[in-house]
């Protein structure tokens, strides 16, 4: 392998170290606007799109791996050709987040959306229409289907385990003992 080639593949890997250790300081370098004690569990490139400065998370936001931000319209690809007047021209709008607010994996969120506070989007959502605050939603698309207080109040406590701030390592230990039947 040549010099450069090794130069790159080092440049590479540095960088992508950065945004694996610290992705929410790199989304902030794209121009997201970003909350205190957010969360993102996924490449910010990736995440955030070609539009990322259209973007305003709050705090204590939660985004897992695979959520997708859109801020344009993908469709001016094909209004384009229909009526030319329009070839000089992208369609474009900002998406708002409120706080405490966890985006489940794979999650879509469509130009122009604003998703309040206290909100929870199940995984695999494509999320066309605002979202109120203290809403639980899901679904293609996405709708409304209980609210984050009933969610809370239907949590049942045999299924709560301590192991929050413990690595996976430590949670599986944990589990394998709290619940060695999983195990089997």
């Amino acid at each position: 392998m040549n010099i450069v080639s090794r130069i790159f593949r080092r440049i590479d890997s540095i960088w992508w170290l950065k945004v694996k250790r610290r992705p929410v300081e790199y989304a902030r370098k794209l121009g997201v606007k970003i909350g205190k004690g957010c969360q993102i569990l996924d490449d910010p490139l990736m995440v955030f799109g070609s539009e990322p400065w259209l973007i305003t998370i709050g705090n204590q936001v939660d985004i897992t791996g695979g959520v997708r931000f859109i801020c344009h319209e993908g469709g001016m690809w094909c209004a384009r050709r229909i009526k030319p007047e329009l070839n000089d021209y992208d369609l474009f709008r900002p998406i708002r987040i409120g706080d405490n607010v966890m985006v489940g994996t794979r999650t879509i969120i469509m130009p122009g959306i604003t998703i309040g506070s206290n909100v929870i989007i199940a995984g695999c959502s494509v999320i066309t229409k605002d979202v109120p605050d203290g809403a639980v939603v899901a679904g293609i698309p996405a709708k409304q289907i209980s609210t984050v207080e009933k969610f809370v109040e239907n949590i049942n406590k045999e299924e709560l385990f301590l192991t929050h701030n413990m690595s996976s390592d430590q949670k599986w230990q944990y589990l394998k003992k709290a619940r060695p039947e999983w195990f089997k």
